[in-house]
């Protein structure tokens, strides 16, 4: 065997024997099953529409606005592992929203309300949104190639007297969708 394939089979934690002189004893690799890790999925491309959700939030004493749109984050895999699972968080860029900074991203609740792909699919409670990426839905990924995925989410303004908004320019936020597949 080469170098190479030695460490090939090191990664993929198998056994490898090379052949020494006689009297020496074969050096081999021994591996406990449970660190046996399943080939990595291949992900698509992560797509999230609309690309914009609007707030329209005219009563603060209403107490919240429901965005504008559900959100829809899509992707596939190929290569999956039926043992493994995968995971979409959500996080927002920044603390306020720009061009209102007394409106804090804390003030959007997240909900997850549909998943599709794989199997084991759960949604996670509501949360506010935060700069730290949250986990918004989990599942165990599927083995077909091309395997389609998605996450229907909804956005809430909690309106309150204490936000202080601007038509011009908008107030806007920035969100970063995260979906990890191993």
């Amino acid at each position: 065997m080469s170098r190479w394939q030695n460490t090939l089979c090191a990664l993929w934690a198998c056994t490898s024997v090379a052949q020494l002189a006689p009297a020496q004893q074969k050096p081999r690799l021994v591996t406990k099953a449970e660190a046996i890790q399943p080939m990595a999925a291949t992900m698509g491309t992560v797509t999230a529409t609309p690309g914009t959700i609007s707030f329209t939030a005219t009563d603060p004493d209403l107490g919240s606005d429901a965005g504008s749109s559900v959100a829809t984050v899509n992707w596939t895999t190929t290569g999956g592992s039926t043992a493994s699972t995968w995971n979409l968080k959500v996080r927002s860029s920044a603390a306020n929203f720009a061009n209102c900074a007394t409106v804090h991203a804390s003030a959007v609740t997240v909900s997850c309300s549909t998943v599709t792909g794989g199997t084991a699919r759960t949604c996670s409670a509501p949360f506010a949104l935060s700069t730290t990426s949250t986990q918004v839905a989990s599942g165990k990924e599927s083995s077909s190639a091309g395997a389609p995925y998605s996450v229907t989410l909804t956005f809430t303004l909690a309106d309150s007297w204490r936000y202080i908004a601007k038509q011009s320019p908008s107030c806007t936020l920035t969100l970063t969708y995260t979906v990890t597949a191993p």
